[in-house]
Formats: C-alpha cells, sequence, structure tokens
C-alpha cells in the first residue's frame, strides 16, 4: 500500500498544484429474485444474497485527479448454492483537465477475477484492463469522446478462450435549446485468441462494429424520455468450441461466457424517467432486440443440431423506484426494481421468459 500511495503522490506533484486527499467508502445489499438463474428452458428460480463493497482513495488537485480504488462482491444463490461467487477489482485511475472543468482526459488500469464455486471453478477468469479517453468541448453545446480500451482477458481452466481485446470508439454529443441531447458513437472491436489453431472455420480472431445513436428528450423539470438503437455488425464468420471427450458436448464460447462476438443484430429500445420528489425516482423502460448467430447452429429438443444457425428475438421490460434517504441518514438509499424478459429462439435451449425481483440498499460514506 506503501508504494501506491508514494506512486499517486508523485503522479499528483507533476502537476505543481495543492493536492488534498479523500477516502470514499461504500456497501450495499441487494435481494435478488430470479425465476430463471440460467436464461434457458429449464426455468430453474433461485433467491440471491448480493453484498457489494469498496473503498476509493483520492488525490485531488484544481485540475488533477487521481484515484485508486477497490470493487468487491460476494453471491449467494440459496438453492443452488454451487452457482455462488465472489468478485474483486482493483484500480487506478487519472483524470486530468486541460481547462477549468473542461476537457478531460482519463486514463486508467485496473485488474479483476471471479472466482466461482464447485463445478463452476472452470470458469474463474481474471481480466486486466486498461483504458484512455478525452473529452473536448468543440463548442458550448457539442462534445467529441475519442477513446480505446484494452483488456486481457485469462480463463485458467479454458485456455482455449483466453484472448486480449482491442476496442477503439467515437462518440459525438449534442444539445439542443429543446431540451434535447442526441448521442451518436462508433465503435470497433477487435478479439484475438491466445491460442492459434489452423483448423477450417475456427476463429483465432474476431472482430465487430458496433455503432450506436441515442436520443434524449426533457419533458418537464422533472420528467424526461430517451430511444436508441444499437447496430452490431460481424465482419468475421467462424467460432470457438470445445469438445469434451466424456459425453461428447460441444461448448460454445457463447454458452459459456455470452460473447458478443457469436453474434450481430440489432437492439432498440426507450425509457422515461421522472422524479415525484427530489427525493423520489420512477424509471420505466421497454427494448426489443434480435440476435442472428452466425456460426453457432440451432438445436431442437432431441439434442441434435438442425440445418439453420440460431436466431433469438427478445422482448423486455423494466421499472425502477429510487428512494434517496439522504435526509434520515447521509449516504443511504433504498431501490426496487422489476425486470422481465421474454426470448423466443429457433433453438429449444433458449425458448425462456425471465422475471428478476429486486431490492438494494446502499451506503456511501
Amino acid at each position: 500500500m506503501k508504494t501506491y500511495l508514494a506512486v499517486l503522490l508523485l503522479i499528483a506533484g507533476l502537476f505543481n498544484a495543492p493536492v488534498k486527499a479523500q477516502l470514499n467508502l461504500y456497501a450495499s445489499y441487494q435481494g435478488i429474485s430470479d425465476d430463471n438463474i440460467f436464461n434457458n428452458t429449464y426455468q430453474i428460480s433461485d433467491f440471491i444474497n448480493s453484498f457489494s463493497f469498496g473503498s476509493a482513495y483520492n488525490f485531488d488537485s484544481e485540475v488533477n485527479n487521481v484515484q485508486l480504488y477497490y470493487e468487491g462482491s460476494l453471491n449467494y444463490f440459496h438453492t443452488n448454492t454451487s452457482k455462488s461467487f465472489n468478485s474483486h477489482r482493483l484500480g487506478l485511475v487519472e483524470t486530468h483537465l486541460f481547462s477549468i472543468d473542461d476537457n478531460p482526459l482519463n486514463a486508467g488500469l485496473n485488474i479483476s477475477f471471479r472466482n466461482n464455486e464447485d463445478e463452476f471453478e472452470l470458469y474463474n477468469f481474471q481480466q486486466i484492463s486498461a483504458y484512455i479517453n478525452y473529452r473536448h468541448s468543440v463548442s458550448e453545446t457539442d462534445f467529441i469522446l475519442p477513446g480505446y480500451v484494452f483488456n486481457k482477458n485469462t480463463y485458467k481452466n479454458f485456455p482455449l478462450f483466453s484472448h486480449n481485446e482491442h476496442k477503439l470508439f467515437l462518440t459525438w454529443i449534442s444539445n439542443f435549446e429543446t431540451r434535447t441531447s442526441l448521442s451518436l458513437n462508433a465503435e470497433l472491436n477487435l478479439k484475438q485468441y491466445s491460442q492459434v489453431y489452423d483448423i477450417e472455420g475456427y476463429l483465432n480472431e474476431a472482430t465487430q462494429v458496433k455503432l450506436l445513436m441515442n436520443v434524449g428528450q426533457a419533458l418537464g423539470d422533472q420528467t424526461g424520455m430517451n430511444g436508441y438503437v444499437v447496430v452490431r455488425k460481424n465482419l468475421s464468420d467462424g467460432s470457438r468450441y470445445l469438445i469434451d471427450p466424456a459425453d461428447t458436448s460441444i461448448y460454445y464460447e457463447e454458452e459459456i461466457f455470452n460473447d458478443i462476438y457469436s453474434y450481430d443484430g440489432i437492439e432498440t429500445g426507450v425509457g422515461i424517467k421522472h422524479y415525484f420528489t427530489q427525493s423520489i425516482e420512477l424509471s420505466l423502460e421497454a427494448k426489443y432486440m434480435i440476435r442472428n448467430y452466425s456460426s453457432l447452429p440451432a438445436v431442437g429438443d432431441n439434442d441434435i443440431e438442425l440445418t439453420e444457425m440460431r436466431e433469438d428475438k427478445q422482448f423486455g421490460l423494466g421499472a425502477g423506484l429510487l428512494f434517496d434517504l439522504s435526509s434520515v441518514i447521509k449516504g443511504l438509499s433504498l431501490s426496487a426494481v422489476w425486470n422481465y424478459f421474454k426470448n423466443n429462439s429457433n433453438d429449444y435451449y433458449y425458448e425462456f421468459s425471465n422475471q428478476i425481483i429486486s431490492g438494494s440498499l446502499d451506503y456511501n460514506f
């Protein structure tokens, strides 16, 4: 810890400005009732107790902020206890303003890992991530945000799927006198597998383009809404999979890690947010998603692969209430969330619905 503090002080001192240090802590509990924890046709339900906690040590000056932080999470499944897991993240982030209150440059480095139990230990992973982005004011109402993210994902028990990931993105943000905001984003994602194979249809790298448009509109002093469209397009065909010789099962990466590179398609949605008072907030949302899997065959109810590729169409609804209880205890908040998803698929295994009800208590101090 002394080494980290010395590095932080050195970085902050480079800007020759008065520095002040501050320690922030938070803790939260979330109870989750989930009637389909695996998101598949078998509809297995459970109740999850989730505890989150973290701390951040900030070194602030007039134009610079350096933060060392830790985030942790413990998740316990009441019935399917073997699915319980814990996750941890330790990181360092630097924010520098090139002008007072404007044009921030953000750069960060973090390491995270997840520990599962029993048979799910196969899916333990570790990630090292680095990123940099810069938000530049083109005018008083227009901003441009370029950035880059690097992830190194290591699966100790599945090295076949270990990989490096590169993300380049560019975002444009405009605000109008009509209290309308427009955000346009283009992103190029590249995944490079650590283990290389010379097998036809067996990917050694994957590339995907992501395009996003989001429009927000204030409907009054207490109400606002937004709508968005996301398009994903794969630039490479193929897949990675593992055949288990014990039972001849084929494990595709999407099934294990919900990999975005295994499909392309479109997602659209709309959301509304309303403040009843300064401390009571209501949020509503609806979304629709189409996923086309280029290299993942659909499977019938007899566990036999079909000739067509898997296609999913998912509809979702959500509602949430947030209560800011700072007037009672500073830093305390309470929230309740309901989500419902209906997934229609030509794959028998992925024809399902999912309803999640959760309540959270958060405390920042």
